[in-house]
């Protein structure tokens, strides 16, 4: 359910078979090929699909379930939904950081409890808090106080039995593993930066692996964060700043037993086992292109539409001379399923990009427009969607996937 830029230098490129009983994989095949270098790591290389590749799975025309109110401040009028997840026996555990709480709806959006709340003592959330749900080992939820640097876990029946101390202290929870390790990501350093100069930055972020107590097993390495336009003093202080509205940032989820990770400058994603060991590297080829100046001109007028004029003025002066980034993203995130499935978004998109578990591309898959996905099930996807008034709802789609 909600960052180490590696330069391989590739000495011999040759074509291998993904398994003695598996049939080789060349380009005449058709997406994906796959190839070694020389370290032993194997490279799947794959295609870009063309538009038309869907797989033959079918997710429903509507939601079979959708959970939220414009008003009324009951438990189903929501605010900054981060996450969801949905337990075996059909419950959906949410994760409402606007309120700090974890609030929970019966399969027939009922609502069954809610759990947590604001404040500093166990088993509640500071602000903006909790980001992730997931389910724990031992039929309990787990859900990170990112500012506390601590995972509070539940039982099924929503009692508070331990909070877990994160030694990586405050860091991003990205996802939990089935056996109840953490992934988790913090700032390390920076990437790119420049003192006395405008330019643009990229914090590192260190992507660790810790285990049920909280302490740390492994680390994957450092990897270029969130694009920033910084504004450097002499002093080397940084002035001002700005998230780049075209900025890349590195992301990553659990993929099965697999840590996948990729920096969204270039189409490549790295799976790590957990013990830090790089296992696979999964590619797709395809140009981002670039965007041009009048298309960030155009974001920030759309973006600071509804201020003053005077106001409205200053803003977009400030904005003037922000750089371009030198490209899209190559993606915009990264999912797996319940099946082992890995599922790319692409940029700005609803398409996804789906692999299977070896990572060779197996098609595309049309998600509904404007669902945030949380959570891909055997025959559900799980997600958040606004409407007009920007009302948020939880939402449940049936997901048929044939004889696919």
């Amino acid at each position: 359910m909600k960052s180490i830029r590696l330069a391989l230098t590739l000495l011999a490129l040759a074509l291998f078979n993904l398994a003695s009983n598996h049939a080789s994989a060349t380009l005449l095949d058709g997406p994906p090929s796959a190839i070694q270098d020389t370290t032993g790591i194997p490279i799947i290389e794959n295609r870009r699909p063309p538009p038309d590749s869907r797989l033959p799975w079918r997710i429903s025309a509507e939601p079979s379930l959708s959970i939220g109110s414009v008003a009324g401040g009951g438990p189903d009028q929501f605010h900054w939904v981060m996450d969801a997840t949905r337990l075996p026996d059909g419950r959906i555990v949410i994760a409402n950081a606007g309120s700090s709480e974890l609030r929970v709806f019966y399969p027939d959006g009922s609502h069954a409890g809610t759990w947590g709340g604001r404040g500093e003592g166990p088993g509640e959330f500071a602000s903006d808090a909790p980001t992730v749900v997931a389910r724990w080992p031992g039929d309990s939820i787990a859900a990170p106080n990112r500012w506390a640097g601590r995972l509070s876990i539940f039982d099924k029946d929503g009692n508070h039995g331990r909070d877990v101390h994160l030694e990586a202290g405050i860091s991003n929870v990205v996802d939990l593993l089935a056996d109840g390790r953490i992934v988790t990501g913090g700032i390390a350093g920076m990437h790119g930066g420049m003192t006395g100069s405008t330019g643009l930055v990229r914090p590192d972020v260190e992507w660790k692996v810790l285990g049920p107590d909280g302490k740390l097993d492994a680390s994957f390495g450092e990897y270029p964060g969130t694009e920033w336009w910084a504004v450097f003093a002499r002093g080397g202080q940084i002035e001002s700043s700005q998230v780049h509205p075209f900025g890349r940032n590195t992301v990553g989820a659990v993929w099965g037993d697999l840590v996948a990770i990729g920096d969204q400058a270039v189409y490549e994603i790295k799976a790590f086992a957990t013990d830090g060991r790089l296992v696979r590297i999964v590619r797709r080829d395809g140009d981002p292109g670039s965007p041009t100046r009048a298309e960030q001109d155009s974001y920030w007028e759309r973006r600071y539409a509804d201020l003053p004029d005077d106001r409205r003025a200053n803003a977009l002066r400030e904005v003037r001379h922000m750089p371009l980034v030198d490209s899209y993203r190559a993606f915009s995130r990264i999912l797996s399923d319940r099946l082992g499935h890995l599922w790319v978004r692409e940029r700005r998109s609803s398409i996804w990009t789906v692999f299977d578990q070896e990572g060779r591309v197996q098609g595309l898959v049309e998600m509904p427009s404007g669902l945030g996905v949380f959570e891909i099930g055997e025959d559900y996807i799980l997600g958040r969607a606004r409407d007009e008034l920007g009302v948020e709802y939880v939402q449940l789609w049936g997901l048929d996937r044939g004889a696919g």
